[in-house]
């Protein structure tokens, strides 16, 4: 420790974000910040101190811990009475309990992200009791091995899950839709459908791959050019033309040389605008999250993902016309015609595509599944090329320790979605990042590899009740990790999420 009562820690924090421009322009996958800081260690700092506040009115009660604790407060003016006195004593560090204690009530919530306060009507739960609870395996049929990332929804409506790593899964369906079909797909297998029983109940389900023999396969080859302007003209007529308000479960682990360093939870509900307006920005709200309990410290190394939900809300590559044809008939990318497949028990046409000029910037390769009818997009899973994983570093790393090298590894994403009546609808957004950290001083090198995955398992039609005021939205600036509150096992209950495999039961202590 030296004379100012500081220590300082090597160690790098790196904020990994996903971000993008606006419609016909390039994304930008991950920035990443790496600097060194220090960490502030003193008796002082360990006080318990008080501010003592007499017969203070909330009103003025708000303006004190905006100026001393320098928090901003969002809230319902119709909820609180401000000119309501009474005595307050002012801890020395404010928590969300101690918020909770002095401006909740019964019908409110207090929430603090960061330096924010958010005081509001507490929303009733997504799910009712009375929800049918399906859960199982999904497998191979003929192999009988668990079939990871398997759809599942409800044929026609705009809710479902997925299956995990293992082939398990577990879905809530709200009590109106007992008699209504599942349906179980997966890209190159025939889908499987089972009727919503009344009660809770336990299935294995086998998926039987398709081999595409139609009459038409022989005449089946098509100009990928073709199928991509056709793609890019019927967004309109393919996706939502008005707001919607999206319910969906955010997961993100970070390993760092196979071990689990960090995993947060969170639920979120997104306001997300018509597909025909590119201007207007989703809006996230953060409902609920949880960490893992037996994470372990990262080895000299503080790595955190920044803005996780709010970034994934917007990597919807349909609404921002990236890989598209512009309306200028113009794309930077070139089409290749892969072959066709079924996916939802409909034919979709396989479109590779590459840079044309991959020399500056970042650009991606990959393979999108274009519905043969309606000329939607289903899925697109795509990644840095070679030659722009070689230039990413400049623009994934904004500031670095020079005790420290970081190179990119990889970046790879799959955005999918999924037929809601006539239309489709975003359904599930996953993103892989990995890079190497080298110690130049130490001369040892670590490998971080994060995933996040964002599923969608509900949409409704945005109406007034569900605006989401810009105090309330989750910032991209926000580490989910950091925002998280006490694990609540019956809250999580009431919400389709993605099942945590072996591995994450025994992070999260589920088994």
């Amino acid at each position: 420790m030296n004379s100012d009562g500081v220590t300082r820690l090597s160690f790098i924090r790196i904020l990994g974000v996903i971000s993008f421009f606006f419609r016909k322009k390039l994304i930008v996958i991950c920035v990443l910040s790496i600097f060194s800081i220090g960490a502030v260690w003193s008796g002082d700092h360990q006080r318990d101190s008080l501010i003592i506040l007499n017969n203070i009115s909330t009103s003025d009660l708000i303006d004190s811990l905006t100026t001393i604790h320098s928090l901003d407060f969002a809230y319902d003016a119709d909820i609180l009475n401000g000119s309501e006195k009474r005595n307050i004593e002012v801890p020395y560090n404010i928590s969300e309990q101690w918020l909770e204690e002095v401006f909740g009530r019964d019908g409110v919530e207090v929430r603090l992200i960061n330096n924010q306060v958010i005081i509001g009507r507490r929303r009733g739960r997504i799910l009712s009791s009375e929800a049918v609870r399906i859960s199982g395996r999904v497998e191979e049929a003929l192999s009988g091995e668990p079939m990871p990332m398997v759809n599942i929804g409800l044929i026609g409506k705009p809710m479902g899950t997925i299956t995990n790593d293992a082939g398990y899964f577990e879905f809530l369906v709200p009590e109106q839709f007992k008699g209504e079909q599942m349906v179980f797909s997966h890209l190159g297998y025939i889908g499987e459908k089972l009727i919503v029983p009344s009660r809770d109940t336990m299935v294995v389900v086998s998926l039987a791959s398709s081999s595409v023999s139609l009459p038409e396969v022989n005449i089946l080859y098509q100009d990928a050019d073709v199928i991509m302007r056709l793609a890019s003209q019927r967004v309109v007529e393919n996706y939502p033309g008005f707001p919607t308000f999206l319910t969906a479960f955010f997961r993100e682990t970070i390993q760092q040389d196979d071990r689990f360093v960090d995993v947060s939870e969170a639920v979120v509900e997104i306001l997300k605008p018509s597909y025909q307006n590119v201007f207007d920005q989703e809006r996230v709200r953060f409902i609920r999250g949880r960490k893992g309990r037996e994470t372990v410290d990262m080895d000299l190394i503080n790595f955190r993902l920044v803005g996780g939900p709010y970034h994934f809300s917007r990597l919807d590559v349909v609404r921002n016309g990236d890989f598209f044809y512009n309306d200028d008939g113009y794309s930077q990318y070139e089409y290749i015609f892969n072959g066709v497949d079924i996916v939802f028990d409909r034919m979709v046409y396989r479109v590779g595509f590459e840079p044309i000029n991959d020399t500056e910037s970042l650009f991606y390769k990959g393979e999108m599944r274009i519905d043969a009818e309606s000329y939607a997009l289903v899925s697109i899973e795509f990644e840095l090329t070679s030659a722009s994983i070689r230039r990413s570093r400049s623009y994934l790393v904004q500031r670095d320790a020079r005790r420290f090298r970081t190179t990119p590894l990889f970046a790879r994403y799959l955005v999918e979605y999924r037929p809601w009546g006539d239309l489709w609808v975003l359904s599930r957004v996953k993103g892989e990042v990995n890079l190497r950290v080298v110690d130049r001083n130490r001369r040892q090198r670590t490998v971080f590899h994060t995933v996040s995955e964002m599923l969608v398992s509900d949409h409704t039609r945005a109406a007034s009740q569900h605006r989401i005021r810009w105090a309330e939205t989750f910032r991209p600036s926000y580490v989910l990790s950091e925002h998280l509150g006490d694990f609540d096992p019956e809250f999580w209950k009431e919400y389709n999420i993605i099942q945590p495999d072996e591995t994450l039961e025994k992070v999260f202590r589920l088994d």
